[in-house]
């Protein structure tokens, strides 16, 4: 059976995903890659021309998979605080979860990289999504894009700081209520 270039992309990504996320970007190899997904490195190099390529699929998959996880659960959920509390703790504890369990996948959060920061604008745009009804109608608040910012890149710096999940998941609920109250008064 011939597989179609695409089923062989899809498991391609899936082994650069399980390496990159365990070795992060500067230890992994496009060998690492090519061996994890049970193929040569020529044929690896027919998919992705280099590993910033490889690099760049995997976290686009990521951030797809993430998306429609939060998206899911929030469409459950009632109130603007849930929705954002879920939102963020969810995608901001996921990186910090993955480099708790392993240390050298810390560089996947790298803003150098143009496929990480599309990640942050991505959740940044979800945040306006959520937000943007509410801070429109109340009065004195900001813009929601600035506010939306402000939480995304809080957290990242949250994230610098945590010294586990734990502490990560109540900083996050400490950002949201204050972000929430800062628009409406309420929790």
């Amino acid at each position: 059976m011939v597989q179609s270039r695409a089923s062989k992309e899809q498991l391609a990504v899936a082994a650069a995903t399980t390496v990159f996320s365990r070795y992060g970007y500067a230890r992994t190899t496009m060998g690492d890659i090519a061996s994890e997904a049970g193929i040569s490195r020529p044929a690896l190099y027919l998919l992705f021309p280099d590993k910033d390529a490889a690099f760049a699929a995997v976290i686009q998959g990521m951030d797809e998979q993430k998306h429609r996880e939060i998206r899911a659960a929030i469409a459950r959920l009632d109130g603007l605080h849930a929705k954002l509390l879920h939102a963020c703790k969810s995608w901001g504890c996921h990186g910090f979860d993955l480099v708790e369990a392993h240390p050298d996948s810390a560089d996947l959060f790298d803003l150098r990289f143009p496929a990480v920061r599309q990640v942050y604008d991505n959740f940044q745009s979800l945040v306006v999504e959520l937000i943007g009804d509410q801070v429109r109608s109340a009065r004195g608040a900001d813009e929601p894009e600035v506010l939306a910012r402000c939480l995304v890149f809080g957290m990242r710096g949250l994230r610098e700081t945590a010294r586990s999940g734990k502490e990560m998941r109540r900083l996050i609920a400490v950002q949201v209520a204050m972000l929430v109250r800062s628009i409406d008064g309420k929790v």
